[in-house]
């Protein structure tokens, strides 16, 4: 888009009189014109008034909603709709939006959705991003696809603040490291102060509001989880520190993807070849959880080597490129940054999706209530009984039934496992009476991964 013009005045300053008085200005010279211009202001305020309207706001509508929610045969009704708001921001002296509706940008989206929703979507976000009102997302903050009252009214925020920017030339979006001062924009804005909470910021009133959401969904379904995470709500309010010796407990993501390099080869049956899992056994940073009957040769001779390539890969550290797996640019700084390692570790402890980060989210809040070791058998009775109690169901030979103590035990074994090799848990007792801890950094690391469970980014309304 082309350099923005900056407007006459700031919308928060215009009434309702100065609506009014713009369109008896069009009804002199154009009653037709001044009713289109009517339900445009109808389209953009909501009856809200004129303060509402930004920068964001007027985009939405002019590439997304004129496109795509209304129904008419008319050739050219969104170029027409665009000049009108044109028009009407003339007239209040909001010439940097009436730009935005004459810009060739705004001519490039809905010539695009002329010729396919698809390609029109595609235009759309790629409008909104260079807009440099679109809040990016932080090294410590992801918006999530589906928002709530707090995170919906927050983004509001950052996008005025961005809108604020433009306006004072405090950022100018396309310049040398504009990309830079958005990200400084964006966090300032989260950072400050919620307008309605004492005390709060944008940022923590998301955190809070995305914890009390997280008991809530339990206490409709299951009490047992519901008191489990009640129990470490409040621990979880705060950023939870990176443990001294964290480093330590990301040695081997460090290690491996070091050593990775910037592709391997696969072989056939979509293993790493074994020349190079041989050569990682001499000073491998991580031990087995059972000792091995036989020396490595392959890939599936070491479980642990196994499991972390699966785990890189799903975190998006690793991505196959024909037959090989390259390293992309989140493994080149998890091999590089600790802190990147710790902060890719604790958002990814659940181990997929769904029943897998379930069991491992369950499991993570019953070994935090024990400050003592315990029997490695309790953690899968107690996982099973909330997994009955929230409606979890597994199918076996087309029947249905709640999951089994060995549904349970197999997927919290395999995610124990990758715990291990971060030095996550520690286990003690014979094979009598096997028991199991957290580690203090693993305790560190369960509160962070928890902490994103309940806090993060959401693709679900849930």
């Amino acid at each position: 888009m082309a350099d923005p013009v900056v407007n006459r005045c700031r919308t928060s300053e215009l009434a309702e009189s100065d609506v009014e008085a713009a369109l008896d200005r069009i009804r002199k010279r154009d009653a037709e014109l001044a009713q289109e211009a009517e339900h445009v202001v109808d389209g953009l305020t909501w009856g809200e008034g004129p303060e509402v309207i930004g920068q964001s706001g007027l985009q939405t509508w002019l590439w997304y909603i004129v496109p795509t929610k209304y129904v008419t045969d008319e050739p050219s009704y969104m170029g027409g709709l665009a000049e009108t708001a044109a028009v009407l921001f003339d007239e209040l002296g909001l010439y940097g939006y009436a730009a935005i509706c004459r810009s060739e940008e705004t001519a490039k989206v809905h010539a695009a959705f002329d010729q396919s929703d698809k390609a029109g979507r595609t235009a759309l976000r790629k409008a909104i991003e260079r807009s440099g009102i679109d809040p990016p997302e932080l090294h410590d903050f992801a918006w999530s696809s589906v928002m709530r009252t707090e995170e919906a009214q927050a983004r509001s925020a950052v996008e005025a603040a961005l809108e604020e920017a433009i306006f004072t030339g405090a950022m100018t979006v396309g310049v040398k490291g504009w990309r830079i001062t958005q990200a400084k924009v964006c966090a300032a804005a989260l950072d400050s102060d919620h307008p309605e909470i004492p005390g709060q910021s944008w940022r923590t009133v998301i955190v809070t509001e995305g914890i009390e959401q997280w008991v809530l969904a339990a206490e409709r379904r299951g009490p047992k989880l519901a008191e489990a995470r009640a129990q470490i709500a409040n621990q979880l309010l705060h950023p939870i520190e990176m443990p001294s010796d964290a480093a330590n407990a990301v040695r081997p993501l460090v290690w491996l993807l070091e050593r990775w390099g910037d592709e391997q080869p696969l072989t056939q049956a979509g293993y790493l070849k074994p020349a190079f899992v041989q050569s990682l056994q001499a000073d491998r940073p991580w031990s087995h959880p059972w000792p091995l009957d036989r020396p490595v040769k392959t890939e599936l001779d070491d479980p642990v080597l196994h499991q972390l390539r699966g785990w890189l890969l799903r975190v998006g550290a690793l991505r196959k490129h024909k037959a090989t797996l390259r390293r992309t640019p989140l493994g080149r700084e998890i091999a590089s940054e600790p802190g990147r390692a710790w902060q890719a570790l604790t958002r990814n402890l659940g181990g997929g999706d769904g029943w897998d980060a379930f069991v491992a989210e369950t499991g993570l809040l019953f070994l935090l209530d024990k400050h003592e070791p315990i029997s490695d058998s309790s953690p899968p009775v107690f996982i099973r009984n909330c997994a009955i109690e929230m409606g979890w169901e597994t199918t076996t030979d087309g029947v249905t039934d709640a999951p089994s103590l060995r549904d349970v035990s197999w997927t919290f074994v395999d995610v124990r496992h990758v715990w291990a090799a971060f030095g996550l848990t520690n286990k003690s007792g014979d094979w009598r009476n096997r028991q199991i801890a957290l580690t203090e950094v693993g305790r560190a690391a369960a509160l962070s991964y928890l902490r994103n469970v309940a806090a993060g980014p959401k693709d679900s309304p849930w």
